[in-house]
């Protein structure tokens, strides 16, 4: 799928794919002759950001924004390359992958698990810019101005997901830049999108996941990484593909809470960008998406040469050191007393412990918990949920 060329909407904010490369050569320097990748992908989300997505002005404005950073960030990195080819050489032995449906405690765990000194979990300020060439310092201050930004047009988000430039982050930060990541349906209406990214080998996003986190580790050296995002969860296979030695944790809450909480998460998000949200195609689109996974999975079955840790919300939640300590064994890790000081001290201070609690309902997303109950009888029986 080529390039093509897009008449500005009324509001007057294009998302022309070859107008956003070319702002993307402007900021970083380059030419054409040193070509961009991942351009079929772009092209097939603007086309449905343009017709599909219901973007307010101000929501296409930041939409170009993002795409934008994201074409940047593929410059960045190629130029980080072509200066330090060494990059490519830096090794990433049993990367620790933290997983689940969105909403089932991922967040909390791999932050739990981030104050191990032996575990490394790349920041927000570093996913949000692999490569780039400025000072750390610089780096987090554009990134704590990106939080305050989008808390500000998303005021409810704080609510359901914490964001700090020193707080670990999701991989789509990095697999987003090749344009195939499930987020995008998060963050936008885009169903054909959606039906071109489920035709798609989504291993060269994980090949360019590898290379940039290459790039975080070349910037500032570190030990095991761990790594996290619910989207993994969909594309396990193509993830071993690219890391066949990674060590992979799934946790798994009840779908009749976890698909209400995602719906409403994703409401939110949506509404940052559009004043047309329809919940009910919302929670009709996540019964959809959660299905094409849920019925596949069993109970220590994986597509890696260890197989899977499977950890249930509920025990994570009731005993959240015990849960730890057997992720640690698991993971070759020894729990010592420092990291369980560590870990303490996270729970007890956690800010999410304090804040108002994230309210939802299947109702308010056209959904019922018997309905959710019936499609989902044989994941809920597997794990025992």
């Amino acid at each position: 799928m080529g390039l093509t060329t897009e008449k500005p909407t009324g509001n007057g904010t294009t998302l022309d794919p070859k107008s956003l490369v070319e702002e993307a050569y402007r900021q970083t320097g380059g030419t054409p002759d040193q070509p961009l990748s991942y351009l079929d992908g772009l092209t097939a989300l603007c086309a449905a950001l343009d017709t599909q997505a219901r973007l307010t002005a101000a929501g296409r404005e930041r939409v170009r924004d993002a795409l934008v950073k994201a074409l940047v960030n593929q410059r960045r990195v190629r130029m980080a390359i072509e200066a330090n080819p060494q990059i490519e050489q830096i090794p990433i032995a049993q990367p620790v992958f933290v997983t689940g449906l969105l909403r089932t405690g991922t967040t909390f765990l791999q932050h739990l698990l981030a104050q191990h000194p032996q575990l490394r979990a790349p920041q927000l300020w570093e996913l949000m810019a692999p490569a780039h060439p400025e000072e750390p310092a610089e780096l987090i201050a554009a990134c704590e101005s990106y939080i305050a930004e989008y808390y500000r047009v998303a005021p409810k988000f704080k609510t359901i997901h914490p964001l700090g430039a020193r707080l670990p982050e999701e991989c789509h930060r990095l697999t987003a830049n090749t344009f195939r990541d499930l987020i995008y349906t998060v963050r936008y209406r885009v169903p054909d999108y959606l039906i071109w990214l489920r035709q798609q080998s989504m291993v060269p996003a994980y090949e360019f996941h590898l290379t940039q986190l290459r790039c975080v580790l070349f910037r500032q050296a570190g030990s095991r990484l761990l790594l996290k995002g619910p989207s993994h969860l969909w594309h396990l296979d193509a993830l071993a593909a690219v890391y066949p030695d990674a060590r992979i944790i799934r946790l798994h809450r009840s779908p009749i809470d976890a698909v209400s909480s995602v719906c409403s998460l994703t409401s939110v998000v949506r509404g940052a960008r559009s004043d047309e949200v329809d919940n009910e195609e919302i929670g009709w689109y996540w019964l959809d998406q959660i299905g094409t996974i849920l019925d596949d999975l069993r109970p220590g079955v994986g597509p890696t040469q260890l197989p899977p840790l499977d950890v249930r919300y509920a025990d994570f939640i009731a005993d959240p050191l015990g849960t730890v300590g057997r992720i640690c064994d698991f993971l070759g890790v020894p729990l010592t007393d420092e990291a369980s000081r560590r870990m303490s001290a996270l729970i007890t201070h956690d800010p999410r412990t304090a804040a108002a609690p994230h309210r939802y309902t299947p109702q308010e997303f056209g959904l019922r918990p018997e309905q959710l109950e019936e499609r989902f009888a044989s994941y809920i029986a597997a794990f025992d949920l």
